[in-house]
């Protein structure tokens, strides 16, 4: 793969990244606003993704960063405790699936 079409990649799964991120939801957490006044009940959030950088260490973020090397970028995982879910590593095996399956081709 051309380093033009790896930028482009990586560009795709740090977007789609972003997009699942952002759909998490604590109904447990309450929301007030000024005042003091009640807002309700449960809040969505941006889950943070955590990468592993070259040096070893960790690097948390809550939102993309484009300018990530591809393979600290290709790291990204969400971590659960204990666990992790590989997201990055994820996305690009859809992508592939798709790729190979149902014929699409990443073009923009």
């Amino acid at each position: 793969m051309d380093t033009d079409k790896q930028k482009k990649r990586q560009q795709l799964l740090l977007e789609l990244e972003d997009i699942i991120g952002n759909e998490c939801y604590n109904g447990n957490i309450q929301n007030w606003g000024p005042n003091g006044t009640f807002l309700g009940e449960g809040r969505s959030f941006r889950y943070p993704i955590t990468f592993n950088a070259s040096d070893g260490s960790k690097v948390k973020k809550r939102s993309i960063d484009l300018s990530l090397p591809a393979n600290v970028s290709k790291t990204g995982y969400y971590a659960f405790g204990a666990n992790k879910l590989n997201i990055i590593r994820a996305l690009d095996g859809v992508i592939e699936h798709l790729e190979n399956e149902y014929g699409l081709e990443l073009e923009k």
